[in-house]
């Protein structure tokens, strides 16, 4: 999602003279006033017009004020609001992690398994694709990694405005932090392969790996750690203890810049941790999708605003093949997996389509942009970029119909229930098991 992070710093040509002339007229504080009231509009024009996510229409907006359509948030803006958006990446990475559900050991290693092996057959068949495209076996190996992940931002948001509720769901939520891990580790891992000093290629890469992973770990594990201390302290009051969940956050987020790592697992362990470890129900945890959505709406804008729709129309052809290689390697994955997932077939198909959405925090979170310039050839890097802009629109989409799918959409309930009831919902009560 946030490709804002670092786009707005590395992707973008150097700001022009009439680039910082027109920031002049529209300051950082209306930008963001714009990002908001435009976003909210046109997310509810999104969503009772077309019946698309609201989130398709926050995209949308974006692309038609950035770099894409009138110019009037520029690089320099995104920016300028760069605190908020980190931020809100923080808060976004939380949420995933806490909205994972808890449930027994024997079926949590299950879902693991299932989510690792899904993750090892995508980036395989992501891999061969690329190397099919006649791209170097370092590349193949680094873009697949990437490629990995699905959206946390696309997932809250659109199970949010279907008000999606059910075990299916709660399972998505966990493939998806599944993959999102499995991703980070796998791009950590693979980043020494496109350096092209081959000093580097040796024990020192892999303590610089392992630092990096375990630095993560250790910050996730203390942010859970201060979280619950101070739930305890503070009592069960929601205005305290979203104090305290924010300031959690943005310590960590802090910290992790500060260290150069990724804040993807540190945050994703954060709030796993914190709703597994709180036997008692002592944190009122604050929910981006509710309580925030301000981050929401303004990050999905800004995200919009950078992506570059020309990309796209020149590099078609390679991301239509990156995005049928990775639906093909997750549905092959979930298909094997599916007893393990107790999912009958048309599930499973459900399930892949909601793991779909593939946003900018691909690039964002896991990859230093300046790496991409050095180690990956130009014409992948595009293919790269394209197909973000390509899930970046389609995806809450596949969310939305994935959802709608397991009978799980408790705010787009049909009148008749005889409609509402999908195939899939009614053939899970006796081929889940």
């Amino acid at each position: 999602m946030t490709v804002c992070k670092e786009a707005g710093h590395d992707f973008a040509e150097p700001l022009s003279e009439s680039a910082r002339i027109h920031d002049a007229m529209f300051n950082s504080i209306q930008i963001f006033g714009m990002a908001l009231l435009g976003g909210l509009g046109a997310g509810e024009l999104s969503r009772r017009v077309a019946s698309l996510p609201r989130t398709t229409g926050y995209v949308v907006f974006g692309l038609l004020v950035g770099q894409s359509g009138l110019g009037w948030i520029t690089p320099y803006d995104i920016e300028a609001n760069q605190l908020f958006i980190d931020l809100a990446l923080g808060l976004i990475l939380f949420e995933l992690g806490y909205q994972v559900p808890p449930v027994a050991a024997s079926e949590g290693w299950s879902r693991l398994r299932a989510g690792i092996q899904i993750s090892l057959t995508t980036g395989s068949a992501i891999a061969l694709a690329i190397l099919v495209l006649d791209f170097s076996v370092p590349s193949a190996v680094f873009v697949a990694a990437l490629c990995l992940a699905t959206s946390p931002a696309i997932t809250i948001a659109t199970c949010s405005d279907v008000g999606a509720k059910g075990e299916k769901t709660g399972l998505l939520f966990t493939m998806v932090a599944v993959n999102g891990c499995a991703a980070f580790v796998a791009a950590v891992c693979s980043m020494p392969l496109l350096l092209a000093d081959e000093a580097i290629r040796n024990p020192a890469g892999a303590w610089s790996a392992a630092r990096e992973l375990g630095t993560a770990v250790v910050l996730g594990c203390a942010c859970a750690a201060l979280a619950l201390l101070g739930s305890r302290l503070l009592e069960r009051r929601p205005e305290h203890q979203h104090l305290l969940i924010l300031g959690t956050i943005v310590i960590g987020v802090g910290n992790a810049i500060y260290l150069d790592v990724s804040v993807l697992l540190p945050m994703l362990l954060f709030g796993y941790l914190t709703r597994a470890l709180d036997r008692k129900k002592q944190v009122v945890a604050i929910r981006i999708a509710s309580d925030a959505r301000i981050f929401l709406v303004v990050t999905f804008v800004l995200a919009g605003a950078v992506l570059d729709v020309g990309v796209l129309v020149a590099h078609w052809l390679e991301a239509l093949v990156l995005v049928v290689a990775r639906f093909t390697g997750q549905i092959t994955g979930i298909l094997w997996n599916r007893h393990r997932l107790r999912l009958n077939t048309a599930s499973a198909a459900y399930l892949s389509l909601g793991l779909q959405p593939m946003s900018s925090v691909a690039l964002v979170l896991l990859a230093n942009v300046q790496t991409l310039y050095s180690g990956l050839e130009p014409r992948l890097t595009g293919a790269l970029l394209a197909t973000i802009v390509l899930m970046q629109l389609f995806g809450p989409l596949a969310t939305q119909t994935a959802i709608k799918g397991f009978g799980e959409a408790t705010r787009l309930q049909s009148r008749d229930p005889a409609v509402e009831q999908p195939a899939a919902n009614r053939a899970s009560a006796g081929g889940d098991r």
